[in-house]
């Protein structure tokens, strides 16, 4: 039976979450030690490229499975088994290192199987969120996950590059496994409210299909996703050939690398804080969507053209960017929570997730040859010019302005099946 978010689940829901962003901070630590050594053992921009590939591709190959299984099993159970896998293969990883076998293409397998991994464990956190968290507590728990996140990731990067100086890969790797450990304490404490009816036995395409059917029904959302998925493609090659940005292009060390990841982490963390300050914008949220991405945009061409070794140029431009992050993604989960019916969060979620992100894929193995020809300067540049352009189009001649009335038209929506 479905139980109404109170102050009694959000308070479990703090507890669990808590727990994981000390799992987080493992994981911050973890990737950026290994991106560092991709980066230095391959020199190749192509081997980034790959790298970010396989670490992503899983997420938009088994998320919209997730996202059904998300809706049908127990989340509780399912969280804690694909974090317990994926510390496994942290301790993969820790062997392979330990034994001096390791090799670019084990690491990129094991990278893979983080991402699967990772596939099931986001959606099923996203689904849970609506369930556990009052409806007018929404937006400030999206901008403190958002500022909270952004101060881990901005710690992990600075952590990972000091312990470089000191330990070996291998025993920096065991930050993960024990933050996992420490994770699992709050999993196991707290109940997380079920949403199936007892009596549902639906099958699988069907419950699929209900999540497909949703956004396809929903006024401006399924051109939103489309934009979404046109904008991710473009800020692809950022997120993957920024190591080889920083190391090639401008002539730095791990401890300059470690800076941008930094200042770009405090954007991230400025911009949740000023979501979690505000109680979110009421009207115009879209409004608010289109500035901030003109200004993502904007910057990310300036970036582009870092003077050669101005790293502190680079590094607020980053902040500058991941300011605007969390400000566009809070505005665009709240608007998702608030309409999308509890039994179909997952689904939803899960589905929207995989088609926003179907072509960074395409967009990180991509990059890297492209970067070689033309060099990163000149790729960063066009995919930031080539933003602007496409969300001034879709701003212009789609309805992604009226997504706000799904809000008022939601117990419409919510009968939509397929």
């Amino acid at each position: 039976m479905e139980t109404q978010a109170n102050q009694t689940t959000f308070r479990g829901y703090l507890f669990f979450w808590s727990g994981q962003l000390i799992s987080l901070l493992g994981s911050s630590i973890a990737g950026f030690v290994i991106i560092w050594w991709i980066t230095v053992q391959t020199e190749s921009a192509v081997y980034l490229s790959i790298a970010s590939l396989v670490g992503f591709t899983p997420m938009v190959i088994f998320s919209p499975i997730a996202g059904v299984l998300a809706d049908r099993w127990n989340r509780k159970g399912l969280i804690g088994t694909v974090d317990f896998l994926q510390a496994l293969t942290t301790v993969a990883l820790i062997f392979l290192f330990w034994s001096n076998i390791v090799s670019i293409w084990l690491v990129l397998v094991l990278l893979g199987l983080r991402g699967v991994f990772q596939a099931f464990h986001m959606p099923t956190v996203s689904a849970i969120v609506p369930t556990m968290v009052p409806k007018e507590s929404l937006s400030r728990m999206n901008g403190l996950n958002f500022l909270f996140t952004g101060a881990v990731n901005l710690v992990g990067p600075i952590v990972a590059a000091l312990l470089l100086e000191f330990w070996i890969i291998d025993q920096i790797l065991w930050i993960d496994a024990v933050t996992f450990l420490i994770a699992i304490v709050p999993l196991l404490y707290i109940s997380i409210p079920s949403v199936r009816k007892k009596q549902e036995k639906t099958s699988f395409r069907r419950e699929f299909g209900e999540g497909v059917a949703f956004i396809r029904n929903a006024r401006g959302f399924l051109p939103l996703i489309i934009l979404s998925t046109a904008l991710n493609f473009l800020i692809a090659p950022l997120d993957t050939l920024l190591p080889y940005f920083v190391k090639f292009d401008h002539f730095g060390g791990v401890e300059d690398l470690a800076f941008v990841f930094a200042l770009v982490q405090a954007g991230m963390l400025a911009g949740g804080l000023l979501m979690s300050v505000i109680k979110g914008f009421k009207k115009k949220k879209m409004t608010m969507i289109a500035l901030f991405i003109y200004i993502f945009f904007l910057v990310y061409a300036f970036v582009a053209y870092t003077p050669t070794g101005l790293i502190w140029f680079m590094a607020i431009g980053g902040l500058i960017m991941l300011f605007c992050i969390p400000v566009v993604n809070v505005l665009y989960m709240t608007i998702i929570q608030t309409v999308v019916p509890m039994e179909i969060q997952g689904r939803v979620n899960s589905v929207d997730m995989a088609l926003s992100n179907a072509a960074r894929p395409f967009g990180m193995i991509i990059s890297g040859p492209i970067a070689e020809i033309v060099g990163t300067a000149n790729l960063f540049f066009g995919c930031a010019f080539s933003g602007i352009l496409i969300f001034t189009i879709s701003w212009l001649f789609t309805d992604i302005r009226d997504i706000e009335k799904m809000e008022e038209t939601s117990t419409e929506v919510q009968t939509v099946r397929p």
